[in-house]
């Protein structure tokens, strides 16, 4: 299935080795974001047959100690 994106929220992807994130914000405000996070939260959860609470628990613990710093984000 071919599809051109043309106006991205958000793109993640893996670039020698490094978790890259490029976040295109336009007139999207963070509350939207939030509500991005929280769905993707639910697939994830859905995708790796677990609780949604476990996802939340480890998204909790990156939170209040990153493994990644914030340089990797780059806002278009």
């Amino acid at each position: 299935m071919d599809m051109e994106i043309n106006s991205p929220l958000i793109i993640v992807f893996e670039n020698d080795g490094q978790l890259q994130t490029h976040l295109y914000p336009g007139e999207t405000g963070y509350q939207e974001y939030g509500t991005l996070i929280a769905t993707l939260v639910r697939h994830v959860a859905n995708a790796f047959k677990v609780r949604e609470d476990e996802v939340w628990e480890f998204v909790d613990k990156e939170r209040y100690e990153p493994t990644t710093p914030i340089s990797e984000l780059k806002v278009n």
